[in-house]
């Protein structure tokens, strides 16, 4: 049982049965000529002090309850930002991110400043800003220095007949080496 509903059933019952004061065995109220009610001092007094202790729990209360209230906040805080991280590192491992930590950052960077939280437009667009912290998902076409792909079997037979018609001894290694590369 909480202390304010304590205080609340102790004040009840002391207003049901009314206490004797010291030396006398009853009390009884008297109306006065303007017909109020008349309590003894020493009954006023008690019935203060418990007014004033109820009063002093009250605010007890309504302090830790601010105090929870703040706390819980803080935490729900918490929760979410951890929730927002969990899902931008599972974007960027589903994006092949080279560098979790260094796109994560970047991710929520763009996400604080956004008005709507929006994680998956956010990886989308960093992707888009840095593709160098993604692996590439298709292989490179080459570029005009890359060596030009052929087939293997043809470009073995190349080798071996130019070792043949040469008689150079680089141009039969180069033909042994691709052959031992296709084995």
């Amino acid at each position: 049982m909480s202390e304010a509903t304590e205080v609340t059933e102790t004040i009840q019952q002391d207003q049901s049965e009314p206490a004797a004061p010291d030396g006398a065995e009853e009390m009884k109220v008297e109306r006065g000529d303007d017909g109020e009610k008349r309590v003894p001092v020493s009954e006023s007094i008690r019935y203060r002090r418990r007014a004033q202790h109820a009063e002093q729990q009250l605010e007890a209360l309504q302090g830790e309850y601010e105090q929870v209230r703040h706390e819980l906040e803080q935490t729900r805080c918490q929760l979410d930002a951890a929730e927002r991280r969990r899902r931008i590192d599972q974007l960027l491992i589903e994006s092949e991110a080279i560098d979790l930590e260094a796109a994560r950052l970047l991710t929520e960077a763009a996400v604080e400043q956004m008005d709507g939280a929006d994680v998956d437009e956010a990886v989308a667009q960093l992707r888009q800003r840095k593709p160098y912290l993604f692996r590439r998902t298709q292989p490179s076409s080459g570029g005009p220095l890359s060596p030009r792909l052929r087939e293997p079997a043809v470009e073995l037979d190349e080798a071996a007949a130019t070792a043949v018609a040469s008689g150079d001894r680089r141009d039969l290694l180069r033909y042994l080496r691709l052959r031992r590369s296709q084995s």
